[in-house]
């Protein structure tokens, strides 16, 4: 169940509304004054972008506040949605068993007929590789 507006009501946020509402006459007036002084310059372009940021703003400090109240009208009386959802037990980790590399025979190299064939042909295509004979 969805709650109202009810909570606005409460000392902590008619806090809030009076904070908000300052804000808004206070950047209001700001922007009056900015418009005050761009028409004492004969309407000087500079002053008259600021007294509509300040506009802006002041509409933007309306807006972000009823979201804000919005959002907590939305949210649930009770707890059962506020919660986060209770988390499964991580499923265990088949892990594959090591297999240690095969033992090598005297001199390092692997007991593997592909591998040395392989090597042989690799050393086959490398002049430099094979001793001189001359």
């Amino acid at each position: 169940m969805k709650r109202g507006y009810r909570f606005a009501a409460k000392p902590a946020w008619l806090a809030g509304h009076l904070l908000v509402l300052a804000a808004f006459v206070t950047m209001v007036l700001l922007g009056r004054w900015q418009l005050d002084v761009s028409n004492s310059k004969h309407f000087n372009i500079q002053n008259f972008g600021y007294a509509l940021q300040w506009w802006i703003f002041s509409l933007a400090s309306l807006w972000g506040y009823s979201k804000i109240l919005r959002d907590n009208a939305s949210a649930p009386v009770d707890g059962t949605e506020a919660a986060p959802p209770a988390q499964a037990e991580p499923a265990a980790v088949a892990y594959r068993r090591y297999i240690p590399p095969q033992a090598a025979d005297r001199d390092g190299v692997a007991d593997d007929d592909v591998l040395t064939s392989y090597n042989a042909y690799l050393a086959s295509l490398d002049p430099t590789d094979q001793e001189d004979t001359r």
